[in-house]
């Protein structure tokens, strides 16, 4: 029996949550792209490269299974007739059983385009039968380990416009197998001119293995924007957002699934499904399944005024006019993440709902002049209301 089949015996609690924050995701991001889509005979595809037997020996449903049932319960036809799946994995043994189970499944009958079965090595699927349709594609990147996985074609897979992509990043692989020539290799399509970088960053003795590891995600986010800058789309905003897993017996990150974007609205999306499933005691985007006392004594909320004050003034050294603009509670959470890639290459964790709480409280501080429309007397924060931020704020 092999590592991969020992996997899919029984789902851990992480695998659990990168379903659900995959699945969750969908939930919102498939009738949003419906709806940008419109009357249009335009597909919208989802394509899992790595997609395993679909369901664990135990009978739960692993990502594939677990997306073929929530289209199956949307209510909007649309969506069904519109989308096409696309499933692929090397081993064959899995693209067996996960024919038995699509062919079983009651969605299959309800779809315009039949579910597509492939049993090929990642970096062999040819994703340009599906890019050149300039459709929005949403891609499940989830490889056992590192191999077959590169900057270009995840590139190319959110390159459309409406593309999304959850890459699964095995920070700790990386930690381990940098030093091993053997691997580099596999290294070079992934992390490119940042290569030696990481090198370095993995042989610092003077970082910790979780400062490593997140080293090592905004070192990919630098190669995959230097990607981006070569292609016709270089003049967009790149997105990317985080969300780590700590390993089960040790204070490091066994790895982390990474969201790239080139929308801010998906990314707004993604915030609150990852918010939702993050159970840290810090304002960082993490999932623990060791450490429940801890995370019983802490809450997120004590640390976001204080992180969302950093996204301010980071903000401030990129753009000297942030106090003369005015802003809506949305247009503020685009700006912090904007800078905030510029600075660090991910987008902040902060959600608009935490963001309007915090511009609330700054409001009671009087720090905030809120811009009242004529013939309206009322003063308060809200989504919409436009306002404007206070020097006196970082006194």
């Amino acid at each position: 029996m092999s590592t991969t089949d020992n996997f899919f015996a029984t789902p851990s609690e992480k695998s659990k949550v990168k379903t659900l924050i995959v699945t969750e995701f969908l939930k919102a991001y498939f009738p949003i792209i419906n709806r940008s889509v419109g009357k249009e005979k335009k597909e919208i595809i989802y394509i899992d490269l790595f997609c395993g037997p679909g369901k664990y020996k135990d009978g739960h449903p692993s990502t594939p299974l677990a997306l073929l049932d929530l289209v199956n319960n949307f209510r909007d036809d649309n969506i069904r007739k519109k989308l096409r799946v696309v499933f692929n994995d090397e081993n064959e043994k899995y693209i067996d059983q996960l024919r038995t189970i699509v062919n079983n499944h009651d969605v299959v009958s309800k779809l315009t385009y039949p579910v597509e079965i492939t049993n090929l090595r990642a970096s062999d699927v040819n994703i340009r039968v599906h890019t050149f349709k300039k459709c929005p594609i949403f891609s499940f990147i989830d490889p056992w380990g590192y191999k077959d996985v590169s900057v270009a074609q995840t590139w190319e897979l959110v390159e459309n416009i409406g593309s999304d992509c959850v890459l699964f990043f095995n920070s700790n692989r990386f930690i381990m197998d940098i030093n091993k020539e053997n691997q580099l290799c596999h290294f070079l399509p992934i992390f490119g001119g940042q290569l030696e970088e990481v090198g370095k960053t993995v042989n610092n003795n003077l970082l910790g293995q979780k400062e490593k590891a997140e080293r090592i995600v905004e070192l990919f986010s630098r190669n995959l924007i230097h990607e981006m800058s070569k292609s016709k789309y270089s003049g967009y905003t790149l997105y990317v957002l985080p969300f780590g897993f700590e390993a089960d017996d040790k204070e490091k990150i066994s790895h982390h699934i990474v969201f790239i974007t080139k929308s801010h609205k998906a990314i707004t999306e993604m915030k609150k499904v990852m918010i939702k499933h993050s159970n840290t005691n810090h304002y960082s985007l993490l999932f623990d399944s060791k450490d429940q006392l801890q995370i019983a004594l802490f809450h997120r909320e004590t640390f976001i005024k204080e992180g969302i004050m950093e996204a301010v003034r980071n903000s401030i050294s990129v753009d000297a006019n942030f106090f003369n603009k005015i802003w809506t509670i949305d247009n503020l959470l685009e700006a912090l993440d904007r800078y905030n890639m510029k600075l660090n290459y991910q987008v902040t964790p902060y959600s608009r709902e935490e963001v309007k709480n915090v511009v609330e409280q700054w409001d009671k501080d009087d720090f905030v002049e809120i811009i009242i429309p004529k013939g309206r007397l009322r003063k308060r924060i809200t989504y919409e209301r436009k306002f404007k931020l206070k020097k006196e704020l970082l006194v």
